[in-house]
């Protein structure tokens, strides 16, 4: 493994940097202090963190089971005895959520996930702030994974307590790998934050179960995962064993998928199912999904011919993770090629300026090229956060800025919108634009598309999905190749990294996102270190100046949007980096429809939205010029503190259109100031008419 990691670029471990100060140090502080222990109570209030120990008992009746059994949909939890908790309705009429005493919840197939995605957050802040009573909670679940595990190393909640005896018959829809998946993830953070092996141990025991009955030898179940996640999960398992068996499953998986015959037909004509009718919510009949069979679950081809990005978004993204993966860690061309078709595809076709993909909320799915609507926006968190995985990946691959910028883009942007200010609630959609009339004449309320973030939802995988990503951050923001250091995200933190046998430390002071300044020390273990630092320079800036010790540089090599920087650096050298910060406005290409003849605003990494709080109503009909004055403000009082873009914009006049529906053109237009603040802040005061997207003439 040595050996290959020497031939291309690694990303440096999330361990090896801290954060500091600035914009992510209160991030995670709140995420410790606020938004962790908040997934952990509505998890643990409905029954998913106790749903290893088996408390569950199946209702006679029959009437605990779950709602998309019972009419395809899924917006509530039956429990023994037929209650149902409805968290759609106790959303709609603002009521908290309600558990009856005595009653245990139904283990539902994907809820080993959940609680290993908040595992997985809580481990990595573990490492970097010790908390007894965290790690102590997480040792008692693992306690309980251990009793649930069976003699020959499975272990899922779901098919030991709900469905004995049917493991591994529906790998189509019922989450069993994608469970797996998490909980490795879990496993492997947890060993590296604590250097606790149990868990890592009793994942291993899985993976060689799932190994010894999946794979490509006679008398094996020709399977890959319906929800991918296992993919890049077993890269991480074989990180942390050495061992290749792990490697070779992830490269099976990517490799099987998309063959015909296709292995769902196979197993569903084994369980006597129809496969053109699944059971589970959002799959739809085969005739319903668009372009081909299983494109939902990018079933439909192997994954080399797979051209366009069709189907469930965030199973998309994982399976690209995997496939960059595997690519790195086999040396396999193919499968790059592979990875940069996908990536432009989505990336110059069905990605939202704020990093957003998935537009469609039926099936969470991609939809045709240029398919980009603003107010009916799906976007999922997760499916955000996955493409930043995905791009940290691809920067292992090829270092070249148009991965880094789409990182930095779906991070300041798509992804943390997905939390409130206050930490305590979450989005599962992110619109671009927002008129509440629209929600509230909806006869259908589908709670993950409100426009105001939601404390809870029965399918629950974006709050700790976020949760462990913010606090693995670091893990994104460099990649070393030998002894060259790119850097791609900019924030306060100090770590070390091994450069020809040496450790080397360093050290970022920025209060970036919202300054472009970054100081930048090396501090080499011995006298002096030869090491070349690559600087990410983004495409948004309109330009840069970079100093050593004090002086200009001018003639460092530029090259695929960093600046290179070849020197032997002693203790105390330092570089200065300044990158131009001033506003821009941005125009979507021309096919996009629902953005022709309007801009979006600009600063930085972040993306800009008008609010009714600060702008009145009717804010479709706020009017920028080209060339409008765009001024940045501060604003102590607002959300704690934050950056405004003041713009020079117009409205039309309002007073001749009394009695009147429609009228020849000819409105006048009245001069106003409007004040943009970072979209990943909008729906934190009341509810109100949001705009990315704005007029332009």
């Amino acid at each position: 493994m040595k050996d290959v990691a020497e031939k291309r670029a690694e990303l440096v471990c999330w361990k090896n940097f801290k954060i500091s100060g600035g914009f992510w140090e209160e991030r995670q502080r709140q995420n410790r202090e606020v938004t962790l222990p908040t997934i952990y109570e509505f998890f643990k209030d409905t029954g998913r963190m106790d749903c290893m120990k088996g408390l569950y008992t199946p209702d006679p009746t029959g009437k605990d089971v779950l709602l998309d059994r019972a009419n395809g949909k899924e917006e509530g939890i039956f429990l023994p005895g037929g209650e149902i908790i409805s968290f759609q309705l106790s959303q709609l009429n603002g009521e908290e959520l309600e558990i009856t005493p005595g009653l245990v919840p139904r283990p539902h197939p994907y809820w080993d996930s959940d609680v290993a995605k908040w595992i997985e957050g809580a481990s990595y802040g573990l490492f970097h702030e010790a908390n007894p009573e965290v790690e102590a909670v997480i040792d008692r679940i693992i306690e309980d994974y251990e009793k649930l595990q069976q003699e020959d190393g499975y272990v899922n909640t779901y098919f030991t307590f709900v469905e004995p005896g049917k493991r591994f018959t529906n790998i189509h829809e019922k989450h069993e790998l994608y469970c797996a998946g998490h909980m490795t993830e879990a496993a492997v953070a947890y060993y590296e934050a604590t250097g606790k092996d149990r868990y890592l141990k009793l994942m291993c025991r899985y993976i060689d179960y799932i190994d010894r009955v999946i794979g490509p030898e006679e008398g094996k179940l020709h399977a890959y995962p319906g929800h991918q996640e296992l993919e890049l999960a077993l890269i991480k398992l074989y990180k942390v064993t050495g061992e290749k068996r792990y490697l070779r499953l992830a490269e099976y998986f990517i490799n099987e998928r998309g063959k015909q015959p296709y292995y769902f037909d196979i197993e569903c004509a084994r369980e006597g199912r129809n496969p053109n009718r699944p059971s589970g919510k959002g799959f739809g009949r085969r005739d319903e999904i668009p372009k081909w069979p299983y494109a939902h679950f990018q079933a439909h081809l192997p994954v080399r011919q797979q051209k366009e990005a069709v189907g469930h978004a965030v199973r998309l993204m994982y399976q690209c993770c995997g496939m960059a993966d595997v690519a790195a860690y086999t040396e396999d061309e193919s499968l790059k090629k592979a990875c940069d078709d996908l990536w432009n595809n989505i990336t110059l076709e069905k990605m939202y300026v704020t990093g957003g993909i998935g537009a469609e909320s039926y099936g969470e799915r991609f939809s045709f090229s240029y398919q980009l609507p603003n107010e009916q926006a799906y976007n999922e968190t997760c499916a955000a956060i996955g493409l930043a995985m995905w791009a940290a990946r691809m920067l292992q691959l090829e270092n070249h800025r148009k991965y880094a910028d789409i990182l930095e883009r779906a991070l300041y942007n798509g992804v943390i919108s997905g939390v409130s200010r206050d930490g305590k609630k979450f989005f599962y959609a992110n619109h671009l634009e927002c008129m509440p009339a629209v929600y509230e004449d909806r006869v259908e309320r589908q709670t993950r598309m409100f426009p105001v973030r939601q404390g809870d939802f029965p399918v629950s995988c974006c709050p700790p999905n976020l949760a462990r990503f913010t606090e693995s951050i670091t893990g994104y923001a460099m990649t070393q190749k030998g002894t060259t250091l790119y850097l791609h995200l900019y924030m306060d933190m100090e770590g070390t990294i091994q450069v020809a046998g040496q450790e080397v430390g360093v050290v970022l002071h920025t209060a970036y996102p919202y300054d472009g300044k970054i100081l930048l020390q090396i501090t080499p273990q011995e006298e002096e270190v030869s090491l070349t630092l690559a600087l990410r320079i983004p495409q948004w800036s309109h330009g840069y100046e970079v100093k050593c010790n004090g002086q200009i540089l001018s003639c460092q090599m530029e090259q695929d949007g960093y600046v290179y920087l070849d020197r032997s650096w002693t203790s105390g050298d330092q570089i200065e980096l300044e990158l131009d910060m001033r506003p821009l406005l941005l125009e979507a290409n021309p096919k996009v429809r629902m953005d022709c003849g309007k801009v979006a605003v600009q600063c930085g990494p972040f993306i800009y939205c008008l609010e009714e709080e600060d702008n009145g109503t009717e804010l479709f009909d706020i009017c920028l010029d080209a060339d409008s004055k765009m001024e940045m403000s501060f604003d102590p009082q607002l959300l704690g503190g934050i950056p405004c873009i003041l713009i020079q914009a117009k409205r039309r006049a309002k007073e001749k259109w009394q009695g009147a529906l429609y009228r020849e053109a000819g409105s006048s237009y009245e001069s106003c100031t409007v004040k943009a603040i970072p979209y990943y802040l909008w729906s934190n005061r009341r509810i109100g008419e949001m705009a990315v997207w704005l007029c332009c003439r």
